[in-house]
């Protein structure tokens, strides 16, 4: 039977055959272009690779988690060792800011900025427009003619202490402490759980321990600037903190700096061991100075993809180059399928080329139908490393097929016996389907074990250290940076603070105010300010504050007050001030609250409003806020769920293109439903496998594992396209030994990435060494035994 050749690479090699010194050439500037352009890359080694970059409900979410208070900030925890003196700690604090300062980290804060009494005399001012309807009953209460006289004496008594003369403007303006029901509104900026103020500083409530917060304008994800912020820090550290005291730091930049630098660790390990592991099988299975050239091959396209990702997008993700050794092992098999058969010889090379380009070029196409499918991915770095690994197979096919026939040398005639089987013996056929049918029966029953983990901390490096450092965090000052998060939306200020306002109304009952942090006890919309005052003027008249001036002139003068000794604060009765702003607040010292509160965006603005993270408040809230337009409800923990949910959603997506693709690719090469279902014994087996095993061993399934399962699809069909034309069209035994060797060398390119220390890089390694390692047998074992028709 005549084995079907695609006539354009037999032409094409008989034309080059002469002009063998000017392809040679070519080849090599386009490698050289390849190292030039590699040169110019900058590596990424940040999360956003793992990120969703879309317009999908979870991108969404994550961009909104980042707006939360401290998910940006640098928190410096100064505590006291075990027999030291707590009474030094705010000056240690004030020490180490300084440091932090003078090293230029960024605008350093041990406490509210500014705090002093001109919080509590904008607290009185604003009453007005801040009481509610409950807050006028408990005036009502503190009013009383009782209650007069016990404020006008406790006055008094304060008046004649020394530092009596600086109390006299508060006490005008507000006799019977009215100011102390806004002072209770504080309690809803409480972002801090277990802190109390001393001395205006963040403490905690052991007194050991004292916070320094940082916001710097390094970007978490900018590995470089986080290297020099974080030394700067260390530096301060050192030299200002006092011997017995020592000082942690969380933060993103911690976690962005230990995966830049376990990343770059990791790529150093894979690559060398890939291309050691690589030439290794070369040198075992080749034999021959010619299979240099065959090794070349995978090298060189590892430039050329490099240089060529290099120019697509200088910031090349360093999972992608991490995936390299992948490519190394991955695009030599058609290679190999070019060696062993021109090494074979028995026909003029331009006529081997012709016939051996059939299989290799539909085998390239399926994996770069399972690449492409990639480039719909929400993750920015699969969607590169789709490019990156399209662009070498695209130069591996070309190189393999045009350059590579030109430089290997026929094998001298009866060297290898006609019968040779590539290495593989032929083991019993029944032996082999019962074997295959049990370990897929074993494999899909392991399978339905199988976890999605959509946490993002699953494919990011988290160190022990860091670890002890968040749990003394949560530990030290309360979960302050695992809140859910509620966003009140609008197109302007107004319109979010009367949003905000609703849902104030709908949960604050539900959630005591030490756990509900929300500006809108302190900074309702001018709507609901403006509906407080005149609540506040009908409540003061009917004779009200006329019968309360009365009461203060008669108490006052027992203690020698004059009769307009609180004409301030009575002016305030029938003519309240203006309304509450963010100008006057930001002035009374809570500016640092107001801007973490209130994220203004370009035609949006949001206000924040926090609730504890716990399934019993985020179910309740889910179903309440349906209710409410323009909120928004964001959850850490859930967040794990629905990249889970995303996850299950986009690999299903990927898998049923990708599968319909390929089988309509198959339909088209072998237009047999026979023989499509013999190329697709080594994709089931893999997929099969390598989900029942992740399974059986509790290995998660996780967001990179999803680019592994496509790459299991492109790999084991090539496999299968090799072995069905071997069998069925006539072809040599060449082909097993190709698929054989072609196969180590992808194993050895994933067995490195399996030794990574980076959960992303070790995911794709391990969940396709399980995929690949069952399908290379499936294609050499199964499809033999299961086709009728082989031809020795």
């Amino acid at each position: 039977m005549m084995v079907p050749s695609f006539t354009l690479f037999e032409r094409m090699y008989r034309f080059l055959s002469s002009r063998r010194k000017l392809l040679f050439s070519a080849t090599l500037l386009v490698v050289a272009l390849g190292v030039f352009a590699s040169s110019k890359l900058k590596i990424q080694e940040d999360i956003v690779a793992m990120l969703p970059d879309d317009s999908s409900s979870v991108a969404q979410d994550f961009r909104l988690l980042q707006l939360a208070p401290f998910t940006r900030k640098l928190v410096i925890t100064l505590k006291v060792g075990n027999g030291g003196d707590p009474g030094g700690l705010t000056a240690a604090a004030d020490l180490l800011a300084q440091g932090l300062r003078a090293e230029g980290v960024g605008n350093v804060m041990t406490g509210p900025t500014n705090l002093s009494g001109a919080l509590f005399g904008w607290l009185g001012a604003s009453l007005p427009s801040l009481a509610t309807e409950e807050d006028l009953v408990r005036l009502a209460a503190g009013s009383s003619p009782v209650e007069v006289r016990s404020r006008l004496r406790g006055n008094y008594e304060q008046l004649l202490l020394p530092e009596g003369w600086a109390l006299k403007g508060s006490i005008q303006s507000d006799p019977l402490s009215f100011s102390s029901v806004a002072l209770e509104k504080m309690r809803f900026l409480n972002m801090i759980p277990n802190m109390r103020l001393v001395q205006n500083h963040f403490v905690a409530a052991d007194g050991k321990s004292a916070l320094l917060v940082v916001d710097s304008v390094v970007s978490m994800t900018d590995s470089g600037g986080s290297r020099d912020l974080l030394d700067r820090i260390n530096r301060a550290v050192a030299a200002c903190v006092p011997a017995g005291m020592t000082a942690t730091v969380v933060s993103g930049h911690r976690y962005t700096l230990v995966n830049a630098d376990t990343i770059k660790r990791d790529l150093y390990v894979v690559l060398t061991l890939s291309v050691f592991a690589v030439l290794a099988i070369y040198l075992v299975f080749l034999r021959s100075l010619s299979a240099i050239f065959v090794f070349l091959v995978p090298s060189s396209i590892l430039v050329i993809a490099t240089g060529a990702i290099a120019l697509w997008d200088a910031n090349v993700f360093a999972v992608t180059l991490g995936f390299g050794g992948v490519l190394l092992g991955m695009v030599d098999e058609y290679a190999m399928l070019i060696y062993f058969s021109c090494r074979q010889g028995g026909k003029e090379p331009a006529v081997i080329t012709g016939e051996v380009a059939r299989p290799v070029i539909f085998g390239a196409v399926a994996t770069l139908i399972s690449f492409g499918v990639m480039l719909l991915s929400s993750l920015p770095g699969q969607r590169q490393l789709a490019v990156y690994s399209m662009t070498g197979i695209v130069a591996a096919l070309l190189i393999s097929l045009i350059v590579l026939p030109h430089l290997i040398k026929p094998m001298p005639a009866g060297k290898l016996p006609p019968n040779d089987r590539g290495g593989v013996r032929r083991l019993p056929r029944r032996a082999v389907i019962a074997v295959w049918l049990a370990v897929l029966a074993l494999c899909s029953w392991q399978s339905t074990r199988i976890r999605f983990n959509g946490d993002l901390r699953a494919v990011s490096m988290v160190t022990p250290e860091l670890r002890l450092a968040e749990e003394d965090l949560v530990k030290t000052w309360g979960d302050m940076r695992g809140k859910a998060l509620l966003f009140a939306e609008g197109t302007d200020l107004e319109g979010a603070l009367a949003r905000n306002d609703l849902l104030f109304a709908r949960i604050s009952g539900r959630i005591p105010a030490g756990e509900l942090v929300s500006l809108a006890p302190l900074m309702p919309s001018s709507a609901l300010q403006r509906a407080n005052r005149e609540r506040w003027v009908s409540f003061w008249q009917n004779g009200r504050a006329a019968r309360l001036e009365d009461d203060l002139a008669k108490e006052g003068e027992a203690y020698g007050f004059s009769k307009d000794a609180f004409a301030p604060f009575l002016k305030t009765l029938g003519t309240p001030p203006p309304e509450a702003t963010l100008e006057g607040l930001r002035t009374a010292g809570m500016g640092e609250l107001v801007d973490s509160l209130i994220i203004r965006s370009p035609g949006m603005v949001r206000v924040l409003t926090m609730v504890p993270d716990t399934p019993e408040v985020v179910a309740a809230l889910t179903e309440e806020i349906k209710t409410l337009p323009g909120i928004r409800l964001v959850s850490q923990s859930r967040f794990g769920d629905s990249v889970g949910h995303a996850i299950i959603h986009d690999f299903t997506r990927y898998l049923a293109l990708t599968s319909a693709l390929v089988l309509a690719l198959l339909v088209v090469v072998f237009r047999s439903p026979s023989r499509v279902m013999l190329a697709l014994v080594p994709v089931v087996t893999g997929l099969v496998c390598m989900l029942g095993i992740m399974g059986m061993f509790g290995i998660e399934f996780n967001i990179f594992n999803i680019a592994a399962t496509i790459l299991i699809i492109g790999l084991c069909v090539d496999y299968g396209i090799f072995m069905v034309c071997r069998l069925t069209e006539g072809s040599d035994h060449t082909t097993n030994r190709a698929v054989l060797v072609s196969g180590l060398t992808t194993i050895a390119g994933l067995g490195a990435l399996a030794l990574a220390r980076h959960p992303s890089m070790y995911s794709i390694g391990i969940t396709v060494l399980l995929g690949i390692g069952t399908g290379i047998p499936a294609a050499l074992l199964v499809i033999p035994a299961l086709c009728s028709k082989e031809r020795p």
